[in-house]
């Protein structure tokens, strides 16, 4: 049994969501048509009221798709006082996409965003972490399109940068963006990321929330992320086996265990927005992500 006694600690972790379909990610992918129902809404709605219930907020980042079918999710969001960051608009990675499509993809994603909600989106996440050494231009092409915090670095990645894959300190990429790197964990003398989603998936939440007390003790935030599907599964991804994907059977095999660990995680740890764990590393100029989000004006999100 686990017991909901947050740590003294004071320190704000950062709550996240990727808020994308896992059918549609899938046929992007892997170029393979599935079903055309979209499941994210319903699977975002049970999640946002399951984070209102327990008064948490977080980070939701949002592909430009999502943003497009559902605009009244995106409202649903800010009014529950969460942030919002791009996810890319087609929910395809840096490498597959390469320099010129990744700079449309992400000045889509972020146009389309800020068309919706009427502020800056400056927050960037690549889906399926996919920019990495073999991308090295990904990150000036995040800067040009106006973006200035991203939360997508890898071990894999920091090692390219010149950087140790086991430092999870934000740090200022051209002094014009704020990496802030994956939370990580030491296994096998290598740096892996455990940071929630299918890297921590199996893993007993006992011993997550002792390695990140060990961190917050050391003054040190983590990032913890789930996707709806993994936290509220609806429809196809409640299947075992889905999609024709290994990937997917994998994500769905524990059907919905993420609502389990972050009520768990939820009474032991303090969690905020991205922007708001991290406030420290970025310049208040950067954008306007700090600010109280419950002063966002409401209006009708159709």
């Amino acid at each position: 049994m686990i017991e909901n006694t947050q740590t003294s600690s004071g320190v704000t972790n950062a709550l996240c969501f990727d808020i994308d379909d896992l059918a549609y990610s899938l046929s992007m992918q892997n170029g393979v048509t599935f079903s055309s129902e979209y499941m994210v809404e319903k699977e975002t709605y049970g999640l946002l009221e399951f984070l209102d219930g327990l008064g948490l907020k977080a980070t939701m980042f949002v592909p430009g798709y999502v943003a497009e079918h559902f605009p009244g999710l995106i409202g649903a969001i800010i009014e529950g006082g969460h942030d919002i960051g791009s996810h890319g608009y087609e929910h395809i990675v840096a490498e597959e996409l390469q320099q010129k499509r990744f700079r449309n993809d992400v000045v889509m994603s972020k146009k389309r965003l800020e068309d919706i909600l009427s502020r800056e989106v400056s927050t960037y996440r690549s889906p399926n972490w996919g920019i990495t050494a073999r991308t090295p231009w990904a990150y000036d092409v995040l800067i040009e399109a106006g973006y200035s915090v991203d939360n997508t670095a890898q071990p894999s990645l920091l090692k390219h940068l010149g950087r140790s894959p086991s430092d999870m300190a934000p740090f200022r990429y051209k002094d014009l963006l704020t990496v802030i790197p994956v939370t990580s964990f030491r296994f096998l003398n290598r740096s892996v990321p455990f940071n929630g989603g299918l890297f921590c998936a199996y893993i007993p939440i006992g011993f997550q929330m002792r390695y990140y007390e060990s961190l917050n003790k050391k003054g040190m935030a983590f990032n913890y992320f789930c996707h709806p599907y993994e936290f509220n599964p609806g429809g196809v991804n409640r299947q075992i086996w889905k999609c024709h994907s290994l990937a997917a059977t994998m994500y769905g095999m524990y059907f919905g265990i993420y609502r389990y660990y972050l009520k768990c995680l939820a009474g032991r740890f303090r969690f905020g927005p991205l922007k708001e764990a991290y406030g420290r590393y970025i310049e208040p100029k950067a954008d306007d992500g700090a600010e109280n989000l419950a002063g966002v004006s409401r209006q009708s999100w159709k």
